[in-house]
């Protein structure tokens, strides 16, 4: 009843002793999902009335991704009771009412603010002046959108699609990722969106001090595929951007 009136402070949050519970191994991936700053969130977000807090729902979708389940829709076909023990609940949201949750917190428009925050944490942890670049064509499946066909190596199909723009550390985990609209190069993706998000928020700072006493030390280095090869490229960059 006091979450129907919206006056419940917190979820209350009960673990029971269960056997068999359904997907109860994602448990083990849970402090390695808290470690990398999952609940930081805190530090953007407003919380959300009513039964599911934040906490509940940021965790739900998490659990969700490690469970292979894509959407809410797919929620249907889990049982509530099994999947809300592994949240210390008695049951999950309804596809219904996650939708609901999931459109209140992207009306706020944070998501960019707890990007950067993140990507910032894992770098200075990482010590990290590498960076690895790497452009994935994600294929468009919908009817809503025209977008120009690509080709699809792993497929060895054009289809309609975008590319995405990951950008990693040196074992593959990524720090963030850009989109390109239309048919950008990696290039242009650099110039354009990588070394300004690289530059202003991620990376870690180098100080004119520190450039001027040794005129060879980089800012970092970014490393890509020859797509980008090009010696004029990397003079304009070394130039410019220094």
């Amino acid at each position: 009843m006091d979450a129907f009136k919206g006056v419940l402070a917190q979820t209350p949050i009960a673990f029971i002793a269960s056997e068999g519970v359904e997907f109860g191994g994602v448990l083990f991936l849970l402090p390695s999902l808290l470690a990398t700053g999952l609940l930081s969130y805190q530090n953007h977000y407003t919380s959300l009335s009513g039964y599911y807090d934040l906490d509940i729902i940021i965790l739900s979708l998490a659990l969700m991704y490690l469970c292979r389940i894509k959407n809410p829709e797919q929620l249907k076909h889990a049982s509530p009771g099994e999947f809300g023990k592994l949240l210390g609940l008695d049951r999950i949201p309804e596809a219904k009412n996650l939708r609901k949750k999931i459109s209140q917190i992207v009306t706020q428009q944070k998501a960019r603010q707890w990007n950067v925050e993140l990507a910032r944490s894992w770098v200075e942890k990482d010590e990290t002046y590498f960076y690895y670049i790497g452009g994935h064509v994600k294929v468009y499946s919908g009817y809503k959108a025209n977008l120009g066909k690509k080709h699809i190596s792993r497929l060895k199909l054009c289809l309609p699609g975008m590319t995405e723009f990951w950008v990693n550390n040196s074992v593959g985990l990524p720090y963030f990722v850009v989109t390109g609209e239309v048919n950008e190069k990696m290039q242009q993706m650099i110039v354009e969106k990588i070394l300004p998000e690289l530059l202003e928020n991620v990376a870690i700072k180098i100080s004119d001090e520190q450039l001027q006493a040794d005129p060879d030390l980089p800012r970092f280095t970014l490393v890509f595929d020859r797509e980008s090869y090009s010696p004029r490229f990397f003079g304009k960059l070394w130039r410019e951007h220094r």
